[in-house]
């Protein structure tokens, strides 16, 4: 006996089946998080209609790809930093969404507020100097650029260009890093940056008495350690010992 199912039955399911199509394609796109406390800092993802995704302002957390599950959406990607690369799939809840706006959250403990935009690069970044918190006594500022290829795991090699601004008679400052990924996308490459605060700390784990450069950046993402040596930075871990390798880990000043 053939069962029949009623055509309102069939237009609701026709329906829902557009609304979840019609769902799912508004979470494509660019989209910038919202950071009230850190306005200055250019960062978000870009979720492609075939599934893939990019970061946007990130040089160490990398997107690869996205897909979404009922009312979650799964961001898969790479972690690059200190010599290492480790991949993660990170899953968020989608509490709203709109044709311009995302929020997206996890476990009720924190959210994260996007906009859409048509092109990222439209987005200017801003002037790191405006962070540096100065000191009426510590002289004036001064610019140290330390520059060097890097090895990376997900292609040929990583140009890093760190600037660090700082006053003279202090050993803490902000900085910008500049990471151009050699042929990372379809053969050509990708440059991101990063900004944060500059630390100067005293020992590492090998040497009590080194003097390690620590850069924090602003959007959260991972921790980076150098041992300083004479117009030397040399990358460490993240347990601040030197990296296992006979490739280069060396930057070296250029001003």
């Amino acid at each position: 006996m053939k069962k029949i199912i009623p055509l309102a039955t069939i237009l609701l399911i026709a329906a829902c089946g557009e609304a979840q199509k019609n769902e799912t394609t508004t979470l494509t796109g660019n989209w910038i998080e919202v950071m009230p406390s850190n306005p200055q800092i250019i960062q978000g993802v870009t979720l492609n209609a075939d599934g893939s995704a990019s970061s946007i302002g990130m040089a160490t957390l990398l997107y690869e790809s996205w897909k979404q599950e009922e009312n979650s959406i799964i961001l898969n990607g790479k972690s690059v930093g200190n010599g290492q690369t480790i991949s993660f799939s990170d899953t968020l809840d989608i509490i709203s969404h709109t044709t311009d706006s995302l929020i997206l959250g996890k476990y009720g403990m924190y959210r994260r507020e996007y906009y859409r935009v048509d092109n990222p690069e439209s987005v200017k970044p801003f002037n790191v100097l405006d962070s540096l918190r100065k000191q009426p006594d510590a002289g004036p500022v001064v610019k140290d650029i330390y520059k060097g290829t890097l090895p990376a795991a997900s292609c040929p090699g990583i140009e890093y260009t760190i600037t660090i601004h700082h006053q003279e008679h202090s050993g803490d400052g902000v900085f910008q890093a500049s990471l151009n990924y050699l042929e990372a996308e379809n053969g050509k490459d990708k440059c991101y940056n990063i900004y944060g605060r500059q630390y100067t700390l005293r020992g590492d784990a090998s040497d009590k008495n080194a003097t390690v450069i620590q850069l924090v950046p602003f959007d959260g993402s991972e921790t980076m350690n150098f041992r300083k040596t004479e117009g030397k930075l040399e990358m460490l871990d993240k347990d601040m010992k030197k990296i296992d390798s006979k490739l280069n880990y060396t930057l070296k000043k250029s001003n």
